[in-house]
């Protein structure tokens, strides 16, 4: 990452499905783009695991598709076959395609980035923001690397708790109901529990079991059924009660008691591995109204996307990058 930016790039902070879709739409209007992410890999929520010879998706599974910008971001990405058709239900048809990538879901995210880098946008990764501050005429980000970043425009993807930490470090004041706003949009966690396994699971065709809130797994997906997977493998996210309550526990100790749980699902099978995934930012409990909220309109604009605005999950995320940038671009 250069400590100097040149022509006054946009400043993306997030690699997920928001930032990436900000940046695409960006560089695709002529303007100068650098995401930061403290990551070592783009995608965020989009992610994939390798475990031996298996590989399962622990963030999001599947998504589905609305609107037209989604829906023209996603054709060209099956013509390129990085996303298929994974069904069309669950427990029963309803003729919405869930689609998954048949490489993991990462997948995605590695696509929209390539293409963002084909157009002249920089991606630096690694990189852990230490404080969102202000100069006379700019915003400037301080990295724990010691280095430092300035630009006139920013958007900040990461959750909102976490970019007011950031905001709160570097001493800026938000407009009191921006910051009552912000302080409002809460997130509820998912501890994630990966298993590997010596023969198949009992989980019916598709693949993928959908239960409630009121169930111990919200999700419980076989990633070698759905596709992504050469071995078997199965992905299971607790409720967002149990996850939370469970947080702090020793990791031993929930994921020996979420296997227990677990076991009517992996049938006569032996596990081979298991390991425990937490998403402590998992999804907001409610979106807000709007798709993106300009946080700041000086020294420059300082705007807030991600799946907490407009609509959650995966097509929320898409929508609420793709604002955000359109709002610079008027």
């Amino acid at each position: 990452m250069s400590a100097e930016s040149s022509n006054d790039p946009v400043v993306i902070v997030g690699a997920g499905l928001a930032g990436l879709t900000a940046a695409r739409e960006l560089v695709a209007a002529g303007r100068s783009v650098h995401v930061v992410d403290k990551g070592r890999g783009v995608g965020g929520r989009l992610a994939t695991r390798r475990i031996g010879d298996a590989r399962l998706d622990h963030g999001a599974q599947f998504f589905t598709v609305r609107g037209n910008d989604f829906r023209a971001t996603i054709d060209a990405a099956i013509d390129q076959g990085i996303v298929a058709v994974w069904c069309r239900g669950f427990d029963s048809h309803d003729g919405y395609p869930r689609y998954y990538c048949p490489d993991g879901m990462t997948a995605l995210a590695k696509w929209l980035a390539n293409g963002v880098r084909s157009s002249g946008g920089t991606i630096s990764l690694g990189e852990r923001l230490a404080s969102i501050s202000t100069t006379s005429d700019s915003w400037q980000l301080l990295f724990d690397s010691g280095e430092s970043l300035k630009t006139t425009d920013l958007i900040v993807t990461s959750p909102v708790p976490q970019t007011l930490d950031l905001i709160d470090a570097g001493s800026v004041e938000l407009d009191a109901d921006v910051r009552a706003t912000l302080e409002a949009i809460t997130y509820k966690p998912t501890v994630a529990v990966l298993v590997t396994l010596d023969s198949a699971p009992s989980i019916p065709s598709p693949g993928g079991i959908q239960q409630s809130e009121a169930d111990t797994f919200t999700f419980i997906a076989d990633n070698q059924q759905k596709g992504i997977s050469s071995a078997p493998a199965v992905t299971f996210h607790a409720n967002g009660s149990i996850s939370a309550q469970r947080w702090d526990d020793d990791p031993h100790v929930v994921l020996t008691d979420l296997l227990a749980e677990a076991q009517p699902w992996l049938g006569a099978a032996t596990v081979v591995e298991a390991q425990l995934k937490k998403w402590k930012f998992a999804g907001p409990h409610q979106p807000h109204a709007d798709r993106y909220i300009v946080a700041a309109r000086a020294p420059g604009t300082l705007v807030l996307a991600g799946d907490a605005f407009g609509g959650p999950k995966v097509e929320g995320a898409f929508n609420s990058g793709l604002a955000a940038a359109r709002t610079l671009l008027v």
